[in-house]
């Protein structure tokens, strides 16, 4: 901010900057971060979704976020599909009963398929971006189980993949009221 400028007038110069906020646990909210260590798998017959790999699969850990490309050699010019899982139980403060209930992904390159304790819970397409499911009938208060497909082909009209930015976007659940506030 500048001032005093000429004639006694004052000159304001906004500097702006892009700030990404996320959920914060607070007295009103709770946020889980899902990010850690997954199971994963790769798909290449992409015979998954018929064996029942969204009910849970045999997988090895690969940390999350993070691309598969630089976590496994032999995943390094793979481009899916592949198939990713986590179990968790929800907190003491977070109620599917009394509040709704989100699970936010920060970025899936680029096509995301996701099931919530064998219960398909949405499609997304579209790389680099965040997206959300409603997940509040499907979760139970322990022994959830999130699994999720990818695929990353190239087409021409998609982003290529890439690195993985420094800080990675997260996959956090949250909660709100169960009625939208309006205004």
């Amino acid at each position: 901010m500048t001032t005093g400028g000429p004639n006694g007038r004052h000159t304001i110069t906004v500097i702006e900057e892009m700030i990404m906020l996320y959920p914060q646990t607070n007295p009103f909210r709770q946020a889980i971060d899902l990010s850690g260590f997954w199971e994963f798998a790769f798909d290449p017959a992409d015979e998954g979704e018929r064996a029942g790999w969204p009910g849970g699969f045999a997988g090895r850990p690969i940390a999350v976020p993070a691309s598969w490309n630089d976590q496994f050699d032999n995943g390094r010019d793979d481009l899916g599909p592949a198939w990713y899982q986590a179990r968790f139980d929800l907190p003491a403060g977070m109620d599917p009963g009394r509040q709704r209930l989100r699970l936010r992904f920060g970025s899936v390159n680029y096509l995301a398929d996701a099931w919530l304790n064998g219960v398909h819970i949405g499609r997304h397409e579209g790389g680099h971006l965040p997206f959300e499911f409603d997940v509040t009938p499907h979760l139970r208060r322990e022994g959830n189980l999130l699994v999720v497909r990818v695929e990353g082909d190239m087409a021409p009209d998609r982003v290529p993949p890439g690195r993985v930015p420094p800080d990675p976007q997260h996959i956090f659940m949250d909660q709100t009221n169960k009625l939208p506030l309006a205004s």
